[in-house]
């Protein structure tokens, strides 16, 4: 989030125009200023002597985690958010990576934190934040945990001024985790500044940008572009991701210029009536969306109902905002994810890391001035490539993809930690292309498709998808069936029925609760199989 210097130079310009909405709380540049000087006091009072110092936070998006964070920003305290929807033993192990010394949580996501035993006898600041969070309001008085410190009782302290804490500029990021315990992502150095500069002279941003947050503060992309907005003076608006027409209505009665919507939320979105004229009725000339490939008729569906607006851009913990594509050319050319964006070089490489040709399939390798430094706890794969006229270091992710011959990136399979490319070869079969004709069937309504390597299945594809209706099932599954023989006859293919596919809240498929689901299943379908031949 940014610091206290830079809102209190907004707040001088602008003192009443408006920095965040959150439902019924209006904070402007000056109330925000003031806000963030007293916690920004509080905190400085009550920050345990153990250094460095590091933060985390377990809680939905909210006012008061903003002014916290930003008070954190002021003080050089590092602040991170852990995703609320883990398990105890994911939580537990993203602790153990970041070793925090301050953790804020909210009542609704404190038995979480209580779960993992944190922060037992360890010399940690706990911070409460009271509010109401993601439509789940906490009851008027909710007693405070004990050894806790109160938004309230921060907020308390006169304004003064606080010196940052002596310790090296750490930033810090976790993967997604969707599949087991989520990497620490750590960095040296800010490419904030770099970015913003690229981004305004791209998209010309401004003060006057009203952006909607619409994922959790807790994923990497929420506060890095909730943060170019407020950088530059503009309004930051909260809202709920998982109510279409709350969203429909912020839009328009809050005049959202901007936003990032993960496919998830933005499929949620189109599909509410009350999206039906915003292409007409409101001011919305931006959004993002990324981290899931969109079929075409999102692509369709969302310039019908909000205009030519929607850019798609691939990017990853490590390796920070890579490619993009505009609304144009992504009608066009649905299955790309865009041209490098300034700083980026991407490129295929074989199995021997050598770069291929533009059009050949393969691991998908980036270098970028947004890179990582490296993991809490292991050495990520970086190469030294001359490539293009030039020697860079390179970050080879677990993505598959091709180059095409106007240097766009057409991924064909993410690495969701199920099967990844291994041995230094690409996955061979175009998941996301496979994906897209399957929800193209009229009997399907949502699909996942994951390639697995098992003991007891081999080396398979998993087709999750939810039919229409009941009655759509079992033509469904033919469907599905000769479309998987047709785009990936090599591969066995089992394929699954499920109620609905399940996301985080930050868009990505949750590949291990999906495995947990579909495998019994499977497995039971095998024995019945089974039993039925050795009846005949």
């Amino acid at each position: 989030m940014i610091k206290l210097d830079d809102i209190r130079r907004h707040a001088a310009r602008r003192p009443d125009h408006t920095a965040i909405v959150d439902r019924d709380v209006r904070l402007s540049w000056a109330q925000l200023a003031e806000q963030v000087s007293r916690v920004a006091s509080g905190l400085a009072q009550h920050l345990p002597e153990v250094r460095p110092a590091r933060a985390a936070f377990i809680s939905c998006n909210s006012w008061e985690l903003v002014v916290v964070t930003a008070a954190c920003a002021t003080l050089g305290v590092p602040c991170i958010g852990l995703d609320y929807t883990n398990t105890p033993e994911a939580t537990i192990g993203t602790l153990e990576q970041l070793q925090p010394t301050v953790i804020i949580t909210t009542p609704l996501r404190r038995p979480l934190l209580e779960a993992t035993g944190w922060p037992g006898d360890r010399d940690i600041l706990s911070i409460h934040l009271a509010g109401p969070q993601e439509g789940d309001f906490d009851a008027p008085g909710a007693p405070t945990p004990p050894g806790t410190v109160t938004y309230d009782e921060l907020a308390a302290f006169e304004p003064a001024y606080v010196e940052p804490v002596e310790q090296p500029f750490t930033a810090f990021s976790f993967t997604s985790g969707t599949s087991g315990i989520p990497k620490l992502v750590v960095r040296k150095t800010s490419f904030e500044a770099r970015r913003l500069s690229d981004l305004v002279d791209q998209f010309s941003f401004d003060e006057d940008d009203v952006h909607l947050v619409t994922v959790p503060l807790y994923h990497s992309s929420g506060p890095g572009w909730a943060r170019i907005f407020l950088s530059l003076g503009g309004t930051v608006v909260l809202s709920p991701y998982e109510d279409a027409a709350e969203m429909a209505r912020l839009i328009l009665d809050e005049g959202v210029s901007t936003t990032l919507m993960v496919p998830p939320v933005l499929n949620r979105l189109i599909s509410h009536p009350a999206s039906e004229h915003l292409h007409k009725t409101s001011r919305l000339r931006f959004l993002l969306s990324g981290g899931r490939h969109l079929n075409r008729w999102v692509i369709n569906t969302t310039w019908d109902r909000l205009g030519p607006v929607l850019h798609l851009y691939y990017g990853t913990t490590e390796t920070g905002l890579n490619t993009m594509i505009g609304p144009e050319e992504l009608h066009v050319a649905p299955a790309r994810s865009g041209r490098p964006m300034p700083g980026n070089t991407l490129v295929a490489l074989d199995p021997e890391n050598r770069p291929l040709p533009k059009g050949r399939l393969g691991r998908i390798a980036i270098a970028s001035y947004q890179l990582m430094d490296s993991y809490a706890t292991s050495e990520p794969d970086f190469l030294v490539l001359d490539h293009g006229g030039r020697t860079q270091r390179y970050l080879l992710t677990g993505d598959s993809g091709v180059i095409d011959e106007g240097g766009r990136l057409e991924l064909s399979a993410r690495n969701d930690g199920v099967s990844t490319a291994e041995g230094g070869r690409a996955l061979d079969v175009n998941i996301f292309a496979l994906e897209d004709d399957l929800t193209g069937l009229p009997c399907v309504r949502e699909t996942a498709v994951l390639r697995v390597s098992r003991p007891d299945l081999g080396d398979a594809l998993i087709v999750a998808f939810s039919p229409i209706s009941p009655e759509r099932e079992e033509s469904g599954e033919r469907a599905i069936r000769a479309t998987c023989a047709r785009m990936a006859p090599n591969l066995p293919t089992h394929v699954v029925s499920i109620p609905a596919v399940p996301y985080s809240p930050t868009g990505k498929v949750r590949a291990g609760v999906l495995l947990e689901t579909v495998l019994p299943l499977i497995s039971q379908e095998a024995e019945s199989a089974k039993q039925l031949a050795g009846a005949r």
